[in-house]
């Protein structure tokens, strides 16, 4: 839809920021990132119902779980890579199964206030089998002795050598006889080896195998022969521990395999629930409310605030794209105009993204295709470019992207170069833009522009207005209101003579006063969102009955594929996508459009779920194309690869 620039310029990558905070883990963060303004109303509404919804259940106060959740993707990777998980990995693979259960538990209480958060859950699988299999198996570092009876055994080997062996250390350290032979009284540990610190000076003296020595050579470590035995004995033990071990963890890694279709899918469902929660707790810390979406290309905002404003934002109403396109915005230096653009561009942005705006009841917004943006310093300092340059260069590309559905946004349009043909650019520029069916809003300092707006049907002027007694801008917009020339206010408030003043008026008087030249209209397009409302509105619980051929909208993904089958005594529907079958519950699809309105009468709907390579196959077969048997089984076999 926009470019980087665009989102960076109008503060929407902020937006994310501040969205990612609200993430309870790496799933709903990674989803943040990827976020973009959509323009397919049915994938507006429907992240819209989301949010909506998830407001709804925050504001109730109870919420759902999402405690717990970490990205399992990595380990469900090795998986099925042939790998088994470590003791670790496998608790958090635990933790995120037991999310999941705990995750639909606390959804189901939502079934009919939140239909559609309610419907992804139908999805998600119960593993707590799995579960307790891990639980009962590992603990913390490491596989529990309980996890098999050979495990235990082992153990218990183990933990009996190695005390006769401690034992027979302890005895050699207490003898009188080798008091004067060992360096320092106590045993220590190399790899599993023990040793104990004997005077290099007597290391003839002691039997047993020298394993290291100090850095001057005045100590070596030696392992005595008394528990050189037990050493070799513990070490085949543990060789034999881990290798039981590896074929628990090799059981339970394969538990996971066995179900990792349900649990990838369960990950792409909890970090879709992560992602709109957090844009849901991002919409209440606004003050964000529901907004009515349109696509009429009207823009009717009531009590708009800048979301990064936070209080301190003046609400702001505005409407454009009714009677009028093109809004000319004018009044002082820091009164308010970037930001107001800023606002009406972001409300969009937020809307398209299943966000709810910081907006005042009755506000409703329309879809667009496109949002052009020239606000700020367009100097580019790579391209050597000057302002003016700069500031062309993005007018021209607007100009050129410009169409209906876009929504135009141009800060202090034709500056940069003398007024008198910055005023004459601005006024053809706008009158193109606005001939080529584009809403805009642009503000200005310039009389020209102003006294153009004045008198063209389909521009209309609104100004920032300012406090006459303190001369300081109140950050309000007033729409229909032509701003007064506040440099002359404020000039004769600061002591300029009335002279000088009235030599302005005079001056500014006989400029040529732009004529009134035919501007294009532009006719209404049925509503695709009404359509869409329409389509999707409940009708007395009545229950869809899907057609073979049908198109539905995947909830999950908003993915779209054909209806094959209705299985309506089971609740399900099998649909065609990508080329594979699928059988999905009834409500984890909505009908997009019927076979009757997709197909003319007639139309064979067998063939839309046949290869074009099978099509062909059995073509040649009527017509006889084969020269023999193999060629006829090649063909076959070829078809069964692909």
């Amino acid at each position: 839809m926009n470019n980087d620039k665009t989102l960076n310029i109008l503060g929407y990558n902020e937006i994310k920021e501040t969205i990612k905070s609200h993430a309870a883990s790496n799933l709903g963060k990674k989803l943040v990132d990827e976020m973009q303004p959509q323009t397919d109303p049915q994938i507006i509404l429907s992240r819209y119902d989301e949010v909506k919804e998830a407001v709804k259940i925050l504001k109730e106060g109870s919420g759902i779980s999402l405690g717990g959740i970490s990205d399992i993707t990595p380990y469900l990777g090795k998986i099925e890579k042939n790998m088994f998980l470590r003791p670790e990995e496998l608790v958090k693979v635990s933790d995120f199964l037991r999310c999941i259960r705990q995750l639909k538990k606390s959804i189901d209480a939502y079934e009919h206030t939140a239909p559609r958060l309610f419907s992804y859950s139908v999805g998600l699988g119960n593993y707590k089998s799995i579960e307790n299999e891990i639980e009962f198996c590992i603990e913390g570092p490491r596989v529990h002795s309980r996890a098999s009876g050979d495990l235990s055994k082992l153990r218990k080997k183990i933990d009996v050598l190695h005390s006769k062996r401690i034992d027979k250390l302890n005895k050699f350290l207490t003898s009188e006889r080798n008091a004067k032979l060992i360096q320092e009284s106590f045993y220590s540990q190399r790899d599993d080896r023990y040793v104990i610190p004997i005077k290099a000076s007597a290391r003839k003296l002691v039997n047993g195998t020298v394993i290291d020595s100090s850095a001057s050579g005045s100590t070596v470590y030696v392992e005595i022969d008394e528990i050189k035995d037990l050493t070799v004995e513990i070490i085949m033990l543990k060789a034999q521990e881990e290798e039981e071990c590896n074929r628990i963890l090799w059981m339970l890694s394969g538990l996971i395999l066995d179900n990792i279709n349900g649990i990838n899918d369960a990950v792409f469902i909890i970090g879709k629930y992560d992602f709109i929660f957090a844009k849901g707790k991002y919409s209440v810390s606004i003050g964000g409310r529901e907004i009515e979406i349109r696509d009429d290309e009207v823009i009717n905002l009531k009590k708009a605030r800048h979301p990064m404003l936070g209080k301190e934002a003046v609400p702001l109403d505005i409407s454009v794209g009714s009677d009028y396109r093109t809004l000319i915005i004018t009044g002082p230096n820091t009164g308010g105009k970037t930001i107001t653009l800023k606002t009406v561009g972001l409300m969009a942005l937020m809307t398209q993204s299943g966000i709810l705006p910081p907006v005042g009841k009755g506000s409703s917004i329309s879809i667009f295709n496109k949002i052009l943006v020239d606000i700020g310093d367009s100097q580019s300092i790579e391209q050597s470019l000057s302002t003016f340059s700069g500031h062309m260069k993005a007018l021209v590309n607007i100009v050129n992207k410009s169409s209906r559905k876009t929504l135009v946004l141009i800060d202090e349009i034709g500056t940069g170069t003398d007024p008198k043909d910055g005023a004459s650019l601005g006024i053809a520029i706008l009158e193109e833009i606005y001939n080529r069916g584009a809403i805009t809003l642009s503000s200005t300092h310039y009389s020209k522009i102003k006294e153009y707006s004045e008198i063209h049907e389909g521009f209309l002027n609104a100004s920032m207005d300012f406090d006459r007694q303190t001369l300081k801008p109140l950050y309000k917009l007033l729409i229909g209101v032509a701003g007064e020339s506040n440099a002359l206010w404020i000039s004769k408030e600061l002591g300029l003579s009335d002279k000088i003043i009235e030599r302005v008026i005079k001056i500014n008087s006989t400029h040529e006063i732009v004529t009134a030249k035919k501007i294009n209209k532009f006719s209404k397009k049925k509503s695709r969102v009404e359509e869409i409302k329409k389509a999707s509105a409940p009708i007395e619980s009545k229950r869809v009955i899907y057609n073979k051929g049908d198109r539905v909208l995947l909830n999950e993904t908003g993915d779209y594929a054909l209806v094959y089958e209705h299985k309506a005594d089971e609740n399900s529907v099998v649909v065609f996508i990508d080329g594979k079958y699928s059988d999905v519950q009834e409500k984890r699809v909505t009908l997009d459009k019927t076979m009757d309105v997709l197909y003319p009468t007639g139309y064979n709907l067998d063939q839309l779920f046949t290869s074009f390579k099978s099509r062909k196959l059995e073509k040649d077969i009527r017509k006889g194309r084969f020269k023999n048997m193999k060629d006829l089984k090649e063909r076959i076999s070829s078809l069964n690869e692909g």
